[in-house]
């Protein structure tokens, strides 16, 4: 099966709802390098203070608003292992499955548009059902304090369908949204 043959099902709940540890570690972390402004500065953070858990498991993109546009700036170790390839220096677009690109109701879009942290939770599902599921905390910078323009991304991804100590996060997460 190749990636591009999956189709991802999304929904956007509050950042603070994600049952992740390093993922709330992260989200503490931003909140305190905001000091006070809706975001950091990516000049006021540092990857390096994420637990080891979150590194290897984070993006960073740079955005641009008009038009909406986005570079991976980092892409962490895990991601190459989940992807497998290395996406730094690349677009959205350019990751697997590639109909997704960049838009506005999608993670970038939304964190462009709501200048908050959110969580996005994901199904994966091909023509045989599901095939996995994740998390992703995206949480914005801002160079200028009126534009996003970067995010931060932190991932999960779901091991073992069923038996993972999420899969009935992930079943509640669904079950009211639908």
């Amino acid at each position: 099966m190749k990636l591009d043959d999956v189709r991802i099902v999304s929904r956007f709940i509050d950042a603070d709802e994600t049952p992740v540890d390093y993922q709330l570690a992260a989200l503490a972390y931003w909140r305190e390098r905001c000091a006070g402004r809706w975001a950091p500065a990516w000049k006021d953070v540092s990857l390096a203070d994420l637990t080891n858990e979150a590194i290897p498991r984070a993006s960073v993109t740079d955005i641009q608003e008009n038009p909406l546009t986005s570079v991976y700036r980092y892409w962490g170790s895990e991601l190459t292992k989940v992807f497998g390839k290395d996406y730094t220096h690349k677009t959205p677009a350019d990751v697997p499955p590639r109909s997704l690109g960049v838009s506005q109701s999608g993670g970038c879009g939304r964190l462009v548009q709501e200048r908050c942290p959110h969580l996005e939770v994901k199904e994966f599902v091909t023509g045989k059902g599901l095939f996995g599921r994740a998390l992703v905390l995206r949480m914005p910078c801002s160079a200028d304090g009126e534009a996003v323009t970067q995010g931060i991304n932190v991932y999960y991804f779901e091991r073992l369908l069923g038996e993972d100590e999420t899969a009935t996060f992930f079943d509640e997460v669904f079950s009211r949204l639908d």
